[in-house]
This record gives structure tokens, sequence and C-alpha cells, in this order.
């Protein structure tokens, strides 16, 4: 137990400071490179399309319930599943307290002793509770991701037919002007 316990403060206090970790090697660093934009982009199209959801997400939703769907601009679906992983919580605390009090645990082996009506239905709340958190982290980071992803294909599809019906569309995507001659001082 004392070994899971440093592992554990070990990882969180790596984790709290990383800035990000990936599996794979970042060869760009994104927060420098200044991207191309349609003069028509709104603010919230833009920060879609500059949002990913990353390995780090999916640390933070272990955390705070619904942060994908919250990154993605799902309000509603993040608060419903907030809820989701709270009501959870609650009734895995709730089926603790009554298992503890009768000497039984959630997930606890059967016995050669005859079960009680009663402590056979707070095991099964507690192991529908754990079931509902997992199930929210589970939807919230697949789905988040899934919705996200969707989001801005949709936006760069709206872009991108603008752009080829437009012809130039205002943004020189493909045409870079280099400079003729340049003129230097030096003492």
């Amino acid at each position: 137990m004392k070994k899971l316990i440093f592992l554990t403060f070990i990882t969180l206090s790596m984790g709290l400071w990383a800035q990000d970790f990936d599996i794979y090697k970042r060869i760009t660093d994104d927060k420098v490179k200044i991207p191309a934009v349609y003069s028509s982009t709104e603010l919230n199209e833009f920060q879609l399309l500059s949002r990913d959801a990353r390995m780090m997400d999916m640390a933070y939703a272990m955390i705070v319930p619904g942060y994908v769907h919250f990154k993605a601009k799902e309000h509603n679906t993040g608060y419903y599943l907030l809820t989701g992983r709270l009501i959870g919580f609650a009734g895995t605390a709730y089926s603790y307290y009554k298992l503890e009090k009768q000497g039984e645990t959630i997930f606890g082996i059967l016995n050669n002793k005859p079960e009680v009506p009663e402590v056979k239905t707070y095991k099964y709340i507690g192991a529908a509770s754990v079931a509902l958190v997992f199930f929210t982290y589970f939807y919230d980071w697949i789905h988040g991701k899934v919705v996200l992803e969707k989001k801005q294909e949709i936006i760069r599809y709206k872009y991108g037919f603008k752009l080829q019906m437009e012809g130039d569309g205002g943004v020189s995507l493909h045409k870079r002007v280099y400079p003729s001659f340049g003129v230097s001082y030096s003492f």
C-alpha cells in the first residue's frame, strides 16, 4: 500500500508539472506557428480548429468530468457528464457506507453465509455506480474526441469550399510572395 501511495504521488507530481505528454514526438511547436486564416472565420471556429484531443486531455478527463466535451464547446453534454459522474460517486459512497456497517464490500466475494437481500441491493447500487463513473469517463473521452474532430471537419469543409468557389479568397495559401530585392547596411 505504501508503494502504491508513493507511486501515485510521484506520478501526479510529474504529471502536474508536465506541459503535455504524447506517445509521438512533436516536430513543430504549435504555440508559435501562425496559420493562414480565412477573412470571415469567426473566433469560435478558429478556437475549435486550434484544439486537439491529446493524451493529456485523457488524464484531465479523469479528474474533470466532461472536460473533452467542454473543450469541444458541447457544454450541455459536459454538464450531463458532470452530473452523471457526481451521481456515480454519490452512489458508490452510499453503498460503501451501508455495506461497511454490515462488514461487506461492494465487490466482495460471496461468503458461505446466506446473503441478505438488503446487502445484495447495496452491492448492485455500488456496482452500478462504479460502472456509471467509468462509463461517463470513457464516453467523455471517446465521444468528445469524435465530436471535436467532426466540428473541425465541418469548418475545414466550409472554408475549403469557399476558397475553391472564390478562387483566392483573400488568403494566399498556395501563392507565396517573396521579396525581389533587399537592402542591407552595415558598419
